[in-house]
């Protein structure tokens, strides 16, 4: 075989062997397939859940005991590291739990004590003295509930009508006096404790039969005239002439309280501003009214309204009967409150266990689903560059011998000589 023929021959294999390599190797569209060519992230089934809202419970000593409050505060805490449960807001909690203020019994301590500086100054013949005192505890006693202050307003107003009496004031004693006997229509004076002027004055006093006027009260609350309930403010109301006390009370509102006179040409004027409560002030009325509800359908109103003030749905009450601490679960649903049980030795987390919502079922298993990787382009597969580096290997030396193998055969010149230089 000739040299021209065998370098044809070659560039015809090499090119027969790479080029269908090539061909091989192009990418073929695959119709099964839907995930677009560069996913390549992982994929799960299902999203892990999410955890519920904690859900505040309110906890509620209704027996303002010391032992059932240490119970509440233990309850409080572990409501506060609860997964589930939480304790009610920070001021609302502490009003449910701690010691309800005082604020009737610290005016009550305060007016007697003026009674009784009074009542030492009436002995000392110190009248002006004595009668700024009573005039003290009277004003200290119009923000008392009106049944608990009616008979040491009483004591304060006789005090006030013998210090008028002792500064020659008759017609404002006869007053005092007068309003002594209506607060107090059973009050009777011994002549061996009191100077005879004081017991003739008083006796005076209670036998003047005067007409009836009107009392127009302006505010908002329960009425009491003299320590009797007679109906809702604003409005006016039937009242004998001389002197009368009035209070405004109401479930959400700071006692009132006002000294007005009546005459038979102008009613009495009892304007009694409002009194707004503290939040606090607020929680602990609603926390009175639960304790002191009388029967089932009252205290569920009770518990209703509580926890819709604080704004609860769950809650726990502590009570102590019978020198036992009992607990009661309510929820805002039927039945409404449980079965009242004693606390024992239990431990106060119990107690939350009826009120914990239930436990969510497990978590199905993750599935992973990985995609598989998209295939490679053919110009980037493996046998496609080697088919190509083939082919060009090929083409460079087919050419090569090509050009090599089509030149003209020359003779061979043994006699090898320098070329003979042209004469110009």
């Amino acid at each position: 075989m000739s040299p021209r023929v065998a370098g044809r021959t070659l560039i015809a294999c090499l090119l027969a062997a790479g080029l269908p390599l090539a061909r091989a190797e192009l990418p073929r569209p695959d119709p099964a397939r839907t995930d677009p060519p560069d996913a390549r992230t992982e994929l799960r089934t299902t999203d892990p859940q999410t955890r519920a809202t904690r859900r505040a419970v309110a906890v509620i000593d209704l027996s303002n005991d010391p032992q059932v409050r240490d119970v509440a505060y233990k309850l409080l805490d572990l409501l506060a590291a609860h997964l589930e449960l939480a304790p009610p807001a920070v001021s609302d909690g502490a009003a449910l739990v701690d010691q309800p203020p005082a604020d009737d019994e610290v005016r009550l301590r305060e007016a007697r004590r003026k009674k009784e500086t009074a009542e030492t100054n009436l002995a000392q013949r110190n009248f002006r003295e004595a009668a700024i005192d009573a005039v003290e505890g009277q004003e200290l006693l119009l923000h008392v509930t009106p049944r608990k202050a009616l008979a040491l307003y009483a004591d304060l107003a006789l005090a006030l009508g013998q210090s008028r009496l002792g500064e020659k004031k008759e017609a404002e004693a006869r007053e005092a006096f007068a309003l002594t006997y209506r607060l107090d229509p059973r009050r009777t004076l011994d002549e061996l404790q009191y100077l005879p002027e004081v017991v003739q004055t008083f006796e005076a006093a209670k036998k003047v039969n005067p007409g009836v006027g009107r009392i127009a009260v302006r505010g908002a609350g329960q009425v009491w005239i003299d320590g009797e309930e007679v109906g809702k403010a604003p409005g006016e109301f039937k009242a004998s002439l001389g002197r009368h006390v009035v209070w405004l009370t109401e479930f959400l509102r700071e006692t009132g309280g006002k000294e007005v006179m009546v005459t038979a040409t102008r009613p009495g004027d009892a304007t009694i501003l409002d009194g707004p409560l503290t939040r606090p002030q607020k929680v602990v009325r609603f926390r009175m009214a639960l304790s002191q509800a009388q029967d089932a359908a009252a205290r569920a109103s009770a518990m209703k309204a509580l926890a819709e003030f604080v704004n609860v749905h769950d809650a726990v009450l502590l009570s102590r009967v019978n020198g036992k601490i009992q607990w009661q679960t309510w929820r805002d649903r039927v039945p409404g409150f449980s079965e009242v049980r004693e606390l024992g030795r239990d431990n106060p987390i119990e107690i939350l266990k009826p009120l914990a919502p239930p436990k969510p079922p497990p978590e199905p298993p993750i599935l992973v689903v990985r995609t598989p990787p998209p295939p490679l382009r053919w110009h980037q597969r493996r046998t496609v560059q080697i088919g190509v580096l083939a082919t060009i290997a090929a083409a460079v030396a087919g050419g090569y011998l090509w050009l090599r193998y089509t030149e003209p055969p020359r003779a061979w010149d043994q006699n090898i000589q320098f070329p003979t230089p042209r004469v110009p």
